[in-house]
């Protein structure tokens, strides 16, 4: 039996454990997936790819640059090697979970005073999943014309922890289960999971260090100092090889490549993740408002000073980073706390609504009305996907992209079409566009273009350069942005006057095969028309 909080035992251990099952279930279900090789999949998979030697991806310059997620690239090598491509889906899933469990801990610390049974777990589960559905995000897109309830799960400058699929920000769910196991005073475990964010992916570094703080001085002021000098060693041992790897392997190669990099990187790449006046508009306040009703909800409880320390530690370095205008500041994201920050504050105020709200109706009805309720949801949530309704790519490419997976050749190099964005311009604030029609994606100037980004990992032929996918150290960076430069320029001079100096210069750069429109026609001379369909043509140098 497990004993309901102070109270008496409500529920045996066996049916609790297919409760937690069939919620769990239920919500992966609803919250959906992406299908393979979705947005930024197409990134942080490849280094995985090419180290178990798929295809032809072993000679692509951006496979062999140096890998920022050391970790998450082997797991994705090994699983592709040994296992299968789908167990990827029951990863997230696994993170799914994780994410549900830390919402559970965290009602539970404001349930346990009210003598609360397992039908309120129910109603609150049901909510919870109802607020993270693909449903409902797809329903107020279709509506309201935006993905609002994204905005309860999301952090401000379009970062987040869950997304649509696998990927290393997912591992912030560690973050998450770390503040929830600190609540139940766990705070070791708590301590383990809060690093083991960082250790995964190191952007995760500097927000596991704020909330870490906000542990000690909890802990400091309950007189625990001993404790929190304790957890202090045992993070700084834990994240010291993360630590040490981002810190050797990217260092500044030289003081004036490191610059012009971050450059590159702060106001041409990622402005809209790194620039605060690109990111806050009227959401993100509210999204800092929100933060703020769930702290003044856990007011009369010191541990809500978990949550105040990261909160203030972050908007004090997010303010130093506006005064100064510091690109490395900038690029740490100190902002990513919201990322854990905004999702746990839902947490918090739904728990504090389902608790007060004492529903006067018998626990079993709402037991079985929560959890049947929810079910048509979890389908859509499977249906979403399958429909091609949400997380939507350009089907067009699928013809020219099976040709390529079919035909390539040791030494191919393919130069696709690369469109450059003016993000620094047309960014003001966040959003998803998972919901987006990929003909509203293509013409959204705050969204990455989404043409051929799928391109390495579907085809697992070597590319020259895209826009969406890009390195992280400062001489990966000058590389990739003078291969951008040379991708345009030529380009540029294939539509106005194909020549040979052109042709010549491709193959200096080891361009043997180009993609273009199908209105696109070049001369044959020095080509070969390889493919074409209503979509693309694929040009083969001779």
């Amino acid at each position: 039996m497990v004993q309901d909080f102070e109270s008496k035992p409500v529920i045996c251990k066996k049916s609790l454990l297919g409760f937690a099952i069939a919620c769990i279930t239920l919500f992966c279900m609803s919250y959906s997936q992406a299908p393979l090789f979705y947005s930024n999949q197409n990134q942080y998979f490849l280094h995985g790819f090419t180290k178990a030697k798929l295809g032809y991806l072993e000679n692509d310059w951006l496979g062999n640059t140096t890998d920022p997620t050391p970790l998450f690239s082997q797991l994705v090598s090994v699983t592709i090697r040994w296992l299968d491509k789908n167990i990827f889906y029951f990863y997230y899933a696994f993170l799914q979970g994780f994410f549900l469990f830390s919402a559970w801990i965290i009602f539970h610390q404001k349930a346990k005073s009210k003598n609360l049974e397992i039908g309120h777990y129910a109603l609150f589960s049901a909510t919870f999943i109802l607020i993270h559905s693909a449903a409902l995000r797809w329903l107020s897109y279709r509506i309201l014309g935006d993905d609002y309830p994204w905005f309860f799960q999301a952090g401000v400058a379009g970062q987040y922890i869950l997304g649509a699929m696998f990927q290393p920000s997912n591992f912030g769910v560690f973050l998450l289960l770390g503040v929830s196991l600190f609540l139940i005073k766990r705070h070791f475990v708590a301590t383990f999971f809060t690093c083991l964010a960082g250790i995964l992916h190191t952007t995760y570094l500097l927000s596991g260090a704020l909330i870490i703080i906000g542990f000690q001085v909890y802990l400091i002021l309950e007189g625990k100092t001993k404790k929190a000098f304790l957890i202090g060693v045992l993070a700084l041992s834990l994240v010291a090889p993360s630590v040490f790897y981002a810190a050797g392997n990217f260092q500044p190669s030289s003081m004036d490549g490191f610059k012009e990099a971050q450059e590159f990187l702060v106001k041409f790449r990622l402005p809209h993740h790194c620039l605060p006046h690109l990111w806050l508009d009227w959401v993100a306040c509210l999204q800092i408002s929100w933060i703020i009703f769930a702290l003044f909800l856990s007011r009369k409880n010191r541990e809500s000073l978990i949550i105040l320390i990261p909160f203030l530690l972050g908007l004090i370095l997010t303010i130093l980073q506006v005064i100064t205008s510091s690109n490395t500041l900038a690029l740490l994201f100190p902002w990513r706390i919201s990322s854990v920050l905004v999702p746990l504050s839902t947490m918090i105020i739904l728990s504090e609504f389902i608790v007060n709200l004492k529903p006067a109706i018998e626990t079993k009805k709402i037991l079985h009305g929560s959890l049947i309720a929810i079910i048509p949801v979890a389908i859509l949530g499977i249906l979403i996907p399958l429909s091609n309704s949400g997380f939507m790519v350009n089907q067009n490419e699928i013809g020219i992209l099976n040709h390529i997976k079919n035909t390539k050749q040791l030494g191919d190099l393919y130069l696709i079409p690369v469109n450059v964005p003016d993000l620094a311009s047309t960014t003001k604030g966040s959003l998803s566009s998972d919901f987006k029609p990929v003909g509203k994606k293509k013409i959204e100037a705050r969204i990455v273009p989404v043409d051929m980004q799928r391109f390495r990992l579907y085809t697992q032929a070597p590319l020259f350069v895209d826009f969406k996918s890009i390195p992280y150290k400062d001489a990966d960076v000058l590389e990739w942005h003078r291969r951008l430069v040379l991708a345009r320029n030529w380009q540029k001079r294939m539509a106005d006057n194909f020549s040979p100096e052109l042709i010549q210069e491709l193959h200096e750069n080891k361009i043997n095969h180009i993609i273009t429109n199908s209105k696109t026609e070049l001369p044959l001379t020095g080509l070969e028309l390889k493919y074409s369909d209503e979509y693309f043509k694929l040009w083969k140098i001779k």
